[in-house]
């Protein structure tokens, strides 16, 4: 690990993905000098102060980092904001780690996520970032990875996004949505215009075309297992709940006893029976992919399985143990 402790900046702290990294960091072995916190926003944050550590810290706007120098960024932010930003504190030298893959085709630098894939520190020190996949992609990559070994062919199925895929103000739309409904009221929809209470989104495409989620989830999970993005055909919905996803899949060209065998060994993946129910709520703080309703594909091409799990804690998880990573070998708080 780094010799001396470091000075962390955690840029999107006020929203959902970066309340996980901040309790994430708080419950990890990474030596911490100090921690700054930034709202997404340019001038002010919208929340005054957020806590690490059993002290108060105050949320500072973003332009703020312009003036201080971290050895680590964890940017929480969505594109448009991540692809500005990202590029120019890694010309500073501030080594950056992309929470959800938000700077792909910005940042050349090294999908990873922390244990499917191996650590690259050549790759890491060369780009001077790090990039953690999208939602979608972790839940794909983490089933997917173990069955490359055992024959798997390909992937399809539906996997369903919560509103916090969304940040809280997805939530907080969400919530508001169910109440105009009930109460015979035209709800809010800054960020689901069609509305999502007591619906489901598809995501929006144009004729015969993937959206740029599905895309996105397909090239990750090439980059992460070596899977063909062609042979991943996943479609992708926001679900009326507060937080979580689940997918249904079916993963062709296994067999059933050994993709059992594989997915119960493998890392980041919790079994709970062939036969479980598994709801996205159960899997809420909880660490990894959790999967059951494991069957044979009644054509006799692969299994069929269930999984959930608690994106936003994930996410979290996977940012401190990518800082731990960076501090261990050597890539953080080097003059």
């Amino acid at each position: 690990m780094s010799s001396s402790a470091l000075e962390v900046a955690v840029v999107g702290a006020t929203g959902s993905a970066g309340a996980q990294v901040l309790a994430a960091l708080d419950a990890s072995d990474v030596v911490i000098a100090s921690l700054r916190a930034y709202g997404s926003a340019a001038r002010s944050p919208r929340v005054d102060t957020v806590t690490f550590r059993g002290e108060s810290v105050g949320v500072e706007p973003l332009s703020a980092l312009t003036g201080v120098k971290p050895d680590l960024a964890i940017l929480c932010l969505p594109p448009a904001i991540a692809g500005k930003l990202a590029p120019t504190l890694v010309a500073r030298g501030i080594v950056v780690v992309d929470v959800g893959n938000a700077t792909v085709g910005v940042l050349d630098a090294p999908l990873v996520l922390p244990g499917v894939t191996p650590a690259l520190p050549e790759e890491v020190a060369r780009a001077g970032a790090v990039r953690l996949p999208s939602s979608v992609g972790t839940l794909l990559a983490a089933l997917i990875a173990p069955l490359m070994s055992v024959g798997l062919t390909g992937c399809t199925g539906v996997v369903s996004l919560a509103a916090s895929a969304r940040g809280r103000a997805g939530v907080q739309e969400l919530a508001q949505q169910v109440v105009a409904a009930l109460n015979n009221q035209d709800p809010a929809r800054r960020v689901f215009v069609d509305g999502l209470a007591f619906d489901t989104l598809p995501e929006d495409t144009a004729m015969d075309e993937w959206s740029g989620a599905e895309l996105l989830a397909a090239a990750e999970v090439q980059a992460l297992t070596g899977l063909p993005a062609t042979a991943v055909g996943v479609q992708v919905a926001t679900q009326p709940l507060f937080a979580g996803v689940s997918a249904g899949l079916h993963l062709r060209g296994v067999t059933l006893d050994a993709a059992e065998e594989a997915l119960r060994g493998a890392s980041g993946l919790v079994a709970v029976s062939r036969t479980a129910r598994l709801r996205p709520r159960a899997a809420i703080g909880k660490a990894g992919v959790w999967w059951g309703r494991l069957r044979a594909d009644p054509g006799g091409d692969g299994v069929f399985v269930w999984a959930v799990t608690d994106d936003l804690h994930g996410a979290g998880l996977a940012a401190a143990r990518a800082a731990s990573w960076l501090a261990t070998a050597g890539l953080l708080g080097v003059a």
